[in-house]
């Protein structure tokens, strides 16, 4: 359609010169007495053409024109030769002087439509590249060799803070890198000079990747994986290609969950919950502030610090100092007291200096709070239920992060963890607390001097985590001189603890009426026949007399290891008989058996939780008590410190059984000194 135009115009161009032409010729035959003048007009056509036509269009044109001139000749009879050759010679001159100057135009116009055509073209593929690389996540920026960004897009702008592309473009070398404080995953310091473009660029063949922690001057916090290329403009100059992936999102997930389980297991290591979360507390510096304190509620529903770290581990001791000089207020409708009242969580992105003027008592106050150094701030519950134990509190400093929402989470969720294992080792201590008057009920508070003997015990709970057990010991004192029991009830535990009680109690009433000891078995044994499950209990009694200068020892056993007398004259032997445990028949069937005790002779009774204790093949047994009892000096404690020993030497594991043995030492002196 626009050829079709192009052609119509060109041909109205054409006819309307041809027509002038013409009209020139007419005009020339009809006035001969001045023909150069009137002749040469037709030059005038292809002159305009040339001007405003096509070339060909003043091609014929010219050649009209140099006919006109040829022709005239023959109407103007007034000219010489040398005149008509001379202006033949100069219409043929002129007309190719206008073809070539119409051509070199039409050349002239094509080649600058053509120059606008591919600047426009050069433009739209730009800004189709613009296009592409703003609408990447990742910032890409291109610096030179001197660190002088050159391009960048979108993306790049935002994440360098900066109000547009042109900003960053017009920013001089290093301008940029000083809105950051710039870390590695350790969090040393990474100079712009290690940045993979700048070592490009400086000639370093291929630098790895760097991921660094990148905090902006506002507290915007970054995890950013840097990525770079090398490209050599026409001159040669080396240009860096930096791909800038931003990787917060994954890497402070990777991050808060590898602590999460790190602190889980710090928590889980320790029931010493004070020392737990001191360690906690210098986790969470600096990984996620720069200051962390914890503060935990006491007996009296005051606020006592239990931990406090600081990157800078000299401003521990002025947080401490603050602290004491300027305890919290518990009244107060925020804070760390409004937490442990049952208050929510609170966060404070930005802490300005109007809230801390709020916040302090008075200027001295308000000096040490300022040389702390707060910019964002946050306090978290340790709290299980409604129960509040107490609060977390995270303070970054100046220069430092920005606390967000997921900072937030994150902190709440450590906090229940904390508040979990602190509550777990209260249980504990508690457990542990009941566990030790229990047993102490089931024990003697101290064992009896008896003039003329050693007497030493130990006594060791089997279950894991509890104090009681099952195995008791108890020397009395009765009108004939003492009554020695020692047993071991069945199960474990606080089970076991309760039907220890009942026996040790039977056996000291039936002290009182009949010391000996088959009467004490057989009351045990009646006492326990009428409990509504069955109970069994194995023990041995023995009634320790005397009459004159040498002791007697009167003992019965009820299904329990018999006691063993070490003398000096041999080898360790066992005392008595054996007889069936308690708890089973009403048949009194308890042998009593008397012996004579020398002076030297140590007797060691124990459970059975002694020759039971596991090794790695078989079990401790008589045989290794025997050989202990061969290796220990003659004095009692002396013979249960090197039988503790060689169980421990021997054991593997965890005990499985109580244990409690006593060691007697007759030294020879009489028991009627002690009455």
């Amino acid at each position: 359609m626009h050829g079709a135009t192009t052609s119509t115009i060109s041909a109205r161009r054409l006819s309307i010169g041809l027509a002038v032409q013409a009209a020139v010729m007419v005009v020339d035959i009809a006035l001969t007495t001045n023909p150069l003048t009137i002749t040469g007009t037709v030059l005038f056509v292809p002159l305009v053409l040339a001007v405003i036509g096509d070339w060909r269009e003043v091609a014929i044109t010219g050649v009209v024109a140099l006919a006109i001139g040829v022709a005239s000749s023959a109407w103007n009879t007034s000219t010489a030769a040398s005149q008509d050759m001379y202006r033949v010679g100069f219409y043929l001159v002129f007309a190719a002087i206008a073809v070539l100057a119409a051509r070199t135009r039409q050349r002239a116009t094509a080649l600058a439509f053509t120059n606008e055509a591919l600047a426009g073209e050069l433009e739209d593929v730009r800004a189709r590249l613009d296009g592409i690389l703003g609408a990447l996540a990742e910032a890409v920026t291109v610096h030179d060799e001197r660190g002088k960004t050159i391009y960048a897009n979108r993306a790049a702008a935002d994440l360098l803070g900066a109000d547009s592309v042109e900003a960053v473009l017009s920013a001089q070398p290093g301008e940029l890198g000083a809105r950051f404080v710039i870390t590695d995953e350790e969090g040393q310091p990474v100079p712009v000079e290690n940045m993979p473009g700048r070592r490009l660029v400086a000639g370093e063949d291929s630098p790895p990747p760097l991921l660094t922690r990148s905090i902006r001057n506002d507290g915007e916090a970054f995890w950013l994986l840097t990525k770079a290329s090398l490209y050599r403009d026409a001159s040669g100059a080396a240009l860096a290609i930096n791909i800038i992936e931003d990787v917060t999102e994954a890497k402070d997930a990777e991050l808060r969950e590898r602590f999460l389980a790190e602190a889980g297991q710090l928590l889980a290591s320790s029931l010493d919950y004070e020392q737990t979360l001191e360690r906690v507390a210098r986790m969470l510096v600096p990984q996620l502030a720069d200051w962390c304190g914890v503060d935990m509620l006491d007996d009296n529903g005051e606020l006592q610090q239990v931990a406090v770290a600081h990157v800078d581990p000299a401003k521990v001791e002025l947080a401490r100092e603050l602290r004491e000089r300027y305890p919290p207020d518990m009244d107060a409708p925020n804070g760390v007291p409004a937490i442990v009242r049952g208050g929510p969580s609170e966060l404070y992105p930005e802490i300005p200096d109007e809230l801390i003027e709020a916040a302090a008592v008075d200027e001295e106050h308000l000096r040490v709070i300022r040389e702390v150094g707060m910019r964002s701030a946050m306090a978290v519950p340790m709290r299980i239920g409604d129960v509040t134990l107490g609060a977390i509190s995270l303070v970054t400093s100046e220069g430092g992060r920005r606390f967000d929402e997921d900072d937030l989470v994150f902190a709440e969720d450590l906090a229940l963890r904390a508040a979990t294992a602190v509550q777990n080792a209260r249980l504990f201590a508690e457990q542990q607390r009941l566990a030790r008057t229990l047993q102490a009920s089931l024990l003697p508070e101290s064992l009896p001097a008896v003039a003329g003997w050693e007497i030493h015990a130990a006594y060791h709970a089997g279950e894991r985590g509890s104090d009681v057990g099952g195995d008791f010991y108890d020397v009395l004192r009765v009108e004939s001189g003492y009554l020695i029991v020692l047993g071991d009830v069945t199960g474990k535990g606080v089970e076991a603890a309760a039907l220890t009680s009942l026996v040790r109690h039977s056996a000291r009433m039936a002290a009182r009426f009949d010391p000996r000891p088959a009467r004490v078995l057989s009351l045990i044994n009646d006492v326990l026949r009428e409990q509504p499950r069955l109970s069994l209990v194995t023990a041995v009694c023995a009634l320790l007399e005397d009459d004159g200068d040498t002791p007697r020892l009167t003992l019965a056993s009820a299904g329990h290891p018999l006691p063993l007398r070490r003398s000096a004259a041999g080898p360790a032997q066992t005392l008595g008989a054996h007889g069936v445990l308690l708890g089973v028949g009403s048949d009194d069937d308890w042998t009593e058996v008397t012996v004579e005790v020398e002076p030297g002779d140590t007797l060691l009774f124990y459970t059975d939780g002694v020759t039971e204790t596991a090794g790695r093949a078989e079990r401790f047994g008589e045989v290794r008590l025997l050989e202990a009892m061969a290796r220990a000096q003659s004095g009692s404690a002396e013979l249960v410190i090197e039988i503790e020993r060689a169980l421990r030497e021997f054991q593997v594991g965890a005990a499985v059984d109580d244990r409690a043995m006593l060691a007697m030492r007759f030294v020879g002196a009489a028991l009627s000194a002690a009455a």
